[in-house]
């Protein structure tokens, strides 16, 4: 991920704040970390960038996206998100990272959370689609 920033030139100078996308109390249980939060550091390290895991939350349980079509993705996650400390986003430039890009369900939802609490722009970084 850092390389592909560096190679196209993603305009890491204009990023605020990093934000991974959470995982719900039950799931980070389950899997005993949060890989966007892994890879979020990493990019927050090279970068020399914050990153925000106490803004964006997961305000309730979803079924895996892995297991559900393209349209059932979004209805999903949706109103799946919620937020801790809006203020502090409002007019940042923010770095949404995940791992995994299929339908751009999660990422969307996720970006739309922020943007309704005013966020300036909401840049998304996946490792893999």
């Amino acid at each position: 991920m850092i390389e592909f920033v560096k190679e196209f030139n993603l305009p890491m100078e204009a990023i605020d704040f990093i934000i991974p996308i959470p995982l719900h109390k039950t799931r980070l249980r389950e899997r005993e970390f949060n890989q966007a939060e892994v890879l979020s550091n990493y990019i927050a390290l090279e970068f020399n960038k914050r990153v925000r895991n106490d803004i964006l939350r997961r305000k309730r349980y979803t079924q895996t996206q892995t297991e559900l079509k393209e349209n059932q993705r979004f209805a999903n996650v949706r109103d799946s998100f919620g937020l801790d400390k809006p203020q502090e986003i409002k007019g940042k430039n923010l770095l949404l990272v995940d791992d995994i890009l299929t339908t751009g369900a999660t990422s969307s939802e996720a970006a739309y959370v922020l943007k309704q609490a005013e966020a300036n722009i909401v840049f998304v970084l996946t490792l893999a689609n």
